[in-house]
């Protein structure tokens, strides 16, 4: 089985969930609340290993009690993770879901997260040398980002991008990237125009990126490159909680990749588990197993 590396983000989530969203100045009344662990890497490394993955995980927590918790946590679901421990608080995330509509609104303190740098990946070498695909998105520096990302085309990787959340990127990283997977919001930041998505898409084309995968919530994705143009519908359904559906969506298109399936078999597998992922609350507790579907 091909193997899989993944480095990103681990944080403590704590959502609110509430039927009314609060606006400046206001506040409003929650239904319920909770905390889990989430992070887009440690989220995205799950939904693989949950659905058949050869995954391992590599990721930053603080020396605190969140750290504590979220290690003991990601090692009882079966994740492989080598974790680096830092000085900065572990990541945090507070979150906000609408009960009426699912959809959420995400606050996230990078802490121990910021905390990986270039020496850190040269430390785990031996991972790229193994690895047959490298996925890793924005919730860690920009410059350790770009510099994973080379180093896992040096090594013949498949490479993946989640552009999450959104910030500028040096033109010099596109060409080394197979599978660029942004939101419609991420999207539109990357290409500020007003164009079609299969225009924005194609204008990032021409930058170097291999293939383009933009995520529509409940209108599906669209995989566009030099040759085709892919419309891949979303599973109809009544979601609790988007809180992690783009992370499934992620993490179930590279672990159906990984086992050689096509580009499109594998946008249509994750919008499946992404349609599951969303009718469930939290993130990682969200996550659908391979019985589940």
């Amino acid at each position: 089985m091909a193997k899989i590396l993944i480095i990103g983000s681990i944080s403590i989530d704590n959502v609110v969930y509430t039927e009314t969203m609060p606006s400046k100045g206001t506040t409003v009344f929650g239904k319920s609340y909770f905390s889990n662990v989430g992070g887009k890497g440690a989220n995205q490394a799950c939904a693989s290993l949950f659905l058949g993955g050869d995954v391992i995980f590599y990721g930053t927590l603080g020396k605190d009690k969140n750290g504590e918790y979220a290690s003991s946590f990601l090692k009882e679901q079966g994740l492989n993770c080598l974790l680096k421990e830092s000085n900065k608080g572990t990541g945090y995330a507070s979150i906000t879901v609408d009960t009426i509509q699912g959809e959420n609104q995400i606050v996230i303190v990078p802490g121990a997260n910021l905390d990986i740098h270039k020496e850190d990946i040269d430390k785990i070498d031996n991972l790229f040398k193994e690895a047959d695909y490298f996925l890793i998105q924005l919730e860690n520096p920009v410059e350790t980002v770009v510099y994973a990302l080379k180093k896992a085309k040096e090594y013949g990787c498949t490479t993946l991008l989640n552009p999450a959340p959104y910030h500028e990127l040096p033109e010099e990283v596109f060409p080394y990237i197979d599978f660029f997977i942004p939101n419609e919001h991420e999207l539109d930041s990357f290409v500020d125009v007003d164009i079609s998505y299969s225009d924005k898409a194609r204008a990032l084309l021409a930058y170097g990126v291999k293939n383009v995968i933009v995520t529509l919530g409940e209108n599906g994705s669209l995989l566009v490159n030099k040759d085709e143009e892919v419309k891949v519908e979303a599973h109809k359904v009544k979601a609790v909680d988007t809180t992690g559906a783009g992370d499934s969506f992620i993490g179930a298109f590279l672990t159906a990749l990984s086992q050689g399936k096509s580009v499109t078999y594998s946008m249509e597998f994750a919008s499946l588990c992404s349609s599951k992922t969303v009718c469930k609350k939290g993130a990682i507790l969200s996550l659908p197993k391979l019985t589940d579907l």
